[in-house]
């Protein structure tokens, strides 16, 4: 139930993140190189690869992935949609539609709740597997 849980969290975050994104193109929110490499390894390429090691026997390698990657992903996000001023922040969007700035401000608010969440499902994941692999030995 854990494997169908994580992958299902993680495909959800992908839909939402595509989805985010999509607003991103068409605000023409851009973001620096060091940002976009950023999503397309923390954000986007970890959790897929976190969901594919929790169903080998390197579940543990794959929580801590999915653990370390969403709360990397929510710290970002948090930090750049409702903390820092810049046109990536939800109170400083640049012009653009009312639908527009509405799926940017719905997607990432999503999107943190879906990170946090996640983070907090694999760091009590990690843990029980964890105790119960003490206990084996």
């Amino acid at each position: 139930m854990t494997k169908l849980l994580i992958t299902a969290l993680v495909a959800i975050h992908l839909a939402a993140s595509l989805w985010h994104g999509n607003a991103h193109t068409r605000l023409a929110i851009d973001l620096p190189a060091a940002k976009t490499l950023f999503v397309f390894t923390v954000i986007l390429t970890a959790p897929i690869v976190s969901a594919l090691l929790v169903w080998t026997r390197y579940i543990s390698i794959g929580l801590l992935v999915l653990f370390l990657s969403m709360l990397g992903s929510f710290l970002f996000g948090a930090y750049h949609h409702f903390w820092l001023v810049s046109p990536d922040n939800i109170s400083h969007l640049p012009a653009g539609s009312p639908e527009m700035h509405s799926q940017f401000i719905t997607s990432a608010g999503v999107i943190a709740l879906l990170e946090l969440a996640a983070a907090l499902y694999a760091a009590y994941c990690l843990g029980v597997y964890r105790s119960q692999s003490r206990r084996l030995i």
